[in-house]
């Protein structure tokens, strides 16, 4: 709990020197990150707030952000790096959405969390959440309660249904495209060394800093 307290407290810390941070970032030539195209990102950013992505976790979590206002700090992380990595959404379109949602929120927490996911904030995240590994659901129970249309997949596909057998699908009553969308992207590693790739050519611009 205390560790909690001491977050809060670099939050608070990071807003006061930094009151713009909830819609820039601290680290300011990370301005000039390339992000998706605007009509493609709109459409990703879509599926994404309303848990349409195709990926079960996500969904999951954002369903249940929209119809509860709260999710676990995991799940917050998760679907936090799948727009910013994954779906390369810039930072600034979810914290404003999870401001929006949150029961809990916070100006100076959420703003951070979302600064550390797109890399721009003074604790820039070194790793990347899977979005399909289930590693944060492993019983998927939660992924069920908030993915009801594929809740009788075995455990093994609830995180990956495309990988089903077309007699898992039917068994289960799930018609990929129909009762849940098909993946919003495909090739996470293509999308990934997209994202890597746009950070390391805006840093070239930048060697200043």
């Amino acid at each position: 709990f205390s560790r909690r307290l001491f977050w809060r407290d670099l939050a608070y810390f990071q807003l006061f020197y930094f009151p713009f941070m909830r819609h820039k970032s601290i680290r300011q030539h990370y301005e000039d990150t390339k992000w998706v195209n605007e009509e493609e990102e709109n459409r990703r950013f879509e599926a994404w707030k309303k848990g349409r992505t195709g990926y079960p976790l996500v969904d999951a979590g954002m369903r249940e952000l929209w119809a509860t206002g709260w999710m676990t700090q995991s799940v917050r992380m998760v679907v936090a790096s799948f727009l910013v990595e994954y779906l390369r959404v810039n930072w600034t379109r979810g914290a404003e959405w999870f401001h929006y949602t949150l029961v809990d929120a916070d100006s100076s927490i959420n703003a951070m969390m979302w600064q550390n996911a797109g890399r721009s904030g003074i604790d820039q995240w070194n790793f990347v959440m899977s979005p399909e590994n289930g590693s944060q659901d492993a019983s998927g129970d939660y992924t069920r309660q908030w993915v009801p249309e594929l809740g009788l997949l075995p455990k093994s596909k609830m995180h990956q249904p495309w990988k089903a057998s077309e007699d898992e699908l039917h068994k289960a009553g799930v018609v990929l495209g129909e009762h849940y969308p098909h993946r919003i992207v495909t090739d996470l590693k293509a999308e990934r060394e997209k994202s890597v790739e746009a950070v390391l050519d805006m840093r070239r611009q930048h060697q200043q800093w």
